[in-house]
């Protein structure tokens, strides 16, 4: 943030340092901690006036007796100093803070020069007018960069509503609509922007009088005629007023189409997203970080990228990020990359005309750009698209407009992608399998899903919830399983990572002859890994059990902090007897009482 203030104020100050010149006279720009961001000086100034000073170096390093600088910035105040440089001559030092929007204190003008009591009241007066003149300049830069981001999440927000939103100037001219009110008069926005309202919908001056009343529309009925028909509209306005100057500066107008609206709640019931962040299933700090890094993704209105191997939850993350987003009205749509070819892709994506090619359909088909509109577009395995494809959706990303296959008519789409993939990306992009230009558009924020085996203190909260839900679904009663397999389940890769843990609870409950799942109840190739639960461990780094022993201990520290220190409990929660836990404990060397709440 200083780098761009200190930007911001170079010029600034540089007028200041030529009003007041003199050859003998230093500035300084100071940032919070005391450091030199810039210096004004004349390399021509008489030698004792010559300050030993550089950039980046803490002022009083250079000039102790300049600390009255350093304490402008604590005391949030004015100050001022004076230093003997020779016999019968002085110098001054001047400080003025320097503050933010928030009023904190941003850095220091500091200002050296020789004692001419004629000349200091001046000095103070063209400071005072320059630290003012950085405010201002700077609290319009802040108040600029909140207005932007509230207007874009603003607008964010006008695209997933079913109201048309328009909002027009004093003169009632169109500056902005949101897509429900091109697709409610089935126009482009082109052709309505810049446009008198009124007159733009023969409206009959309705708009212009409600602007000069003080009064707003509520759900009032109005009917358009429209390019030779007419559309029925329940209308609600809104003014919009300056507070300073008392006048009026536009309307905000919603229009309520039934019609549309009811096509609008069909699609969004089809393309629906199920989950949400509290759906995700564990308590390990992996995945806590992963779920942090997703609800700032969905804050945003950026492009994302996530990555994880195959069965870690990517498209459950994407789904969370839409619901969790402004975009959490509109629809959510998912393509699967990696299982079309090319030629499907296409069509698959940006729709086709009727005609199009042998065997498509008669009316033509709607793409997933399309179906996505308002909403978010989700590209799972988006690193096996073929590179003709790649260009293409580039293309969509960077014109935000579809053409179907076999057409020629230009379609608008306000879509936000959200794509995944389990193949090394960065390493497709430098053997030229994937284009750089595209994954920079899609790598704006990028989000990791852990994979299981980073993750295995969540097993068995995972393998509960898998348990429960599949009893439901397969009319059991399993209670859990045993310790045998919990030992079993902690020492397995994963390398299916969650997809593959669900499918063996599955396949246990299916076969289960008791409610409680048992080894012979696993996959063959599952109970051949068994390990020896009681065999005596020796923790050596060296050893080919070295890996196994460190992911043992993460999950016995895990439990333990679940538990609250009881050992008990910690001991059921990972499927250990208590004497083999107490023998970990001695092992590892972890002491129960650090984790006792």
């Amino acid at each position: 943030m200083f780098e761009m203030f200190a930007e911001m104020a170079n010029g600034i100050i540089r007028n200041m340092y030529y009003a007041i010149f003199d050859l003998n006279t230093t500035a300084v720009l100071l940032e919070p901690n005391g450091k030199i961001n810039y210096i004004w000086r004349n390399i021509a100034s008489l030698e004792k006036y010559i300050l030993n000073l550089s950039i980046d170096d803490i002022i009083t390093v250079g000039e102790p007796s300049a600390e009255c600088l350093r304490q402008a910035m604590e005391d949030d105040g004015t100050v001022e100093a004076i230093r003997d440089v020779s016999t019968g001559e002085s110098m001054i030092i001047l400080g003025l803070p320097i503050h933010t929007q928030n009023s904190g204190v941003l850095g220091v003008l500091g200002f050296f020069a020789p004692l001419d009591t004629g000349n200091i009241g001046y000095v103070r007066g063209i400071l005072k007018i320059t630290v003012g003149a950085l405010e201002g300049q700077w609290k319009a830069l802040e108040y600029k960069k909140d207005y932007d981001s509230m207007y874009q999440k603003f607008l964010g927000a006008m695209e997933t509503v079913p109201l048309g939103t328009i909002v027009t100037d004093g003169e009632l001219v169109v500056n902005h609509v949101n897509d429900a009110t091109v697709k409610i008069f089935d126009i482009e926005k082109e052709e309505i922007l810049g446009e008198d309202i009124d007159i733009f919908l023969n409206a009959g001056g309705v708009f212009h009088r409600i602007l000069e009343s003080d009064k707003d529309a509520i759900d009032e009925e109005m009917i358009f005629h429209f390019r030779g028909g007419e559309l029925k509209c329940e209308v609600l306005t809104t003014h919009l007023t300056s507070a300073a100057r008392g006048k009026k500066e536009g309307l905000v107008i919603k229009l309520k189409n039934t019609k549309y609206i009811q096509t609008y709640k069909q699609s969004k019931n089809e393309m629906k997203a199920q989950f949400h962040f509290e759906d995700i299933q564990g308590t390990s700090d992996e995945l806590r970080e992963a779920v942090r890094l997703g609800k700032i993704a969905a804050r945003s209105m950026s492009n994302v990228l996530i990555l994880g191997e195959s069965g870690t939850g990517k498209e459950l993350f994407a789904q969370a990020i839409h619901n969790h987003s402004l975009r959490q009205e509109g629809p959510f749509v998912a393509v699967n990359c990696g299982a079309m070819t090319s030629s499907l892709i296409e069509s698959e994506l940006f729709g086709y005309e009727k005609g199009a090619f042998t065997g498509a359909s008669k009316d033509g088909k709607m793409g997933k750009f399309e179906q996505a509109d308002g909403g978010t577009l989700f590209l799972d395995e988006v690193g096996d698209m073929p590179l003709q494809d790649q260009v293409n959706l580039l293309r969509v990303l960077q014109n935000k407009e579809v053409v179907r296959v076999g057409g020629s008519r230009t379609i608008k789409i306000n879509v936000r992608i959200i794509a995944a993939t389990n193949r090394d990306i960065e390493a497709l992009v430098r053997e030229k399998k994937f284009r750089s230009d595209l994954y920079y558009r899609l790598n704006v924020f990028s989000l990791n899903v852990p994979s299981l085996a980073e993750r295995k203190a969540d097993i068995f909260q995972l393998t509960d919830y898998f348990i429960k839900r599949y009893n439901i679904i397969l009319g059991k009663e399993v209670k859990g399983i045993s310790s045998e397999v919990k030992t079993i389940f902690l020492n397995h890769s994963w390398p299916g990572n969650i997809r593959e843990l669900e499918n063996v609870v599955e396949r246990a409950i299916n076969v289960t002859r008791t409610n409680t799942i048992g080894p012979e109840d696993l996959p063959q190739n599952m109970q051949t890994r068994t390990l020896r639960q009681e065999q005596p461990l020796e923790l050596d780094e060296g050893s080919v059990c070295s890996k196994l022993q460190q992911v043992e201990k993460k999950a016995i520290i895990e439990a333990l902090k679940k538990s609250g220190g009881n050992v008990s409990k910690a001991s059921e929660y990972i499927g250990l007897g208590r004497r083999s836990m107490y023998r970990r404990l001695e092992l590892y060397q972890i002491d129960p009482i650090l984790y006792k709440k």
